[in-house]
């Protein structure tokens, strides 16, 4: 896209923030009139980000910061003694953090079985591990508080930043000797969260990935490559539930 356009794509971004920051005060007007704000916990966060044309990518499914990093602004009871007031803080969390950490901010017991933390926990995350896609678009990331390992297991292919000092992801220092002891280690921890058809990408203990003789053409005609004009994945059949419509 032109840089025009890619401004345009900005703008209506904004734009978007800017109904959200509405509707917000919609929500929270609403708690206070019907005096329910000072015993409400409210979180604000999101699914995913968007590149919105950096590195002349767009949405969302990759694993720079642009995509991986999303809002999270909590804001505990009038009473709170946990999460304080106007204050950041830069541990490692993820989605799977949401439902523990109000369970425990209300006092619930978290279940056994569940995979994420509450964002108090005593013991911070010391890496993040994400996933996004299948075969041939498959990404694996691994991230601790200093770097982050992107893997792509078609090709076999790896990045590495330095987000401390390189936290927009500007220089991929994945050959640089004085990073490998910190490569190694989170490719460990990447290797001992693989599963499923992911552990047919490991051999011998390294990461091996997937190569291209391994791909049948069949694979991209299903709309594990590129996609046909006729493999829209979009679109959708009556099947599926429209969204609800007010009458």
């Amino acid at each position: 896209m032109s840089a025009e356009g890619i401004a345009d794509v900005r703008r209506a971004f904004y734009a978007l923030c800017t109904h959200i920051d509405a509707q917000i005060r919609l929500v929270i007007g609403t708690l206070r009139e019907e005096k329910l704000l000072d015993n409400t916990i409210i979180m604000i966060t999101s699914d995913h980000g968007d590149m919105l044309g950096d590195f002349g990518l767009f949405a969302k499914r990759l694993m720079y910061e642009n995509s991986a990093r999303v809002p999270m602004i909590l804001l505990g009871t009038k009473e709170d003694k946990i999460v304080g007031k106007g204050e950041v803080s830069n541990r490692l969390v993820g989605l799977a953090d949401i439902m523990p950490t109000l369970l425990d901010l209300a006092k619930i017991k978290i279940p056994s079985s569940c995979d994420g933390q509450s964002m108090f926990h005593k013991n911070p995350r010391t890496f993040l591990y994400a996933e996004a896609n299948e075969n041939i678009n498959a990404t694996r990331m691994v991230t601790s508080n200093n770097y982050k390992l992107v893997w792509y297991p078609y090709g076999n292919s790896f990045q590495f930043f330095d987000l401390i000092n390189d936290p927009k992801e500007l220089e991929d220092v994945y050959e640089k000797s004085k990073f490998q002891s910190h490569i190694e280690t989170l490719k460990n921890i990447l290797i001992k969260n693989l599963y499923g058809k992911d552990l047919s990408f490991i051999k011998e203990g390294k990461l091996i990935g997937i190569s291209s003789d391994e791909i049948k053409s069949d694979d991209v005609k299903t709309g594990l490559g590129l996609l046909g004009e006729r493999e829209l994945l979009g679109q959708r059949g009556l099947q599926y539930p429209p969204p609800p419509i007010d009458q």
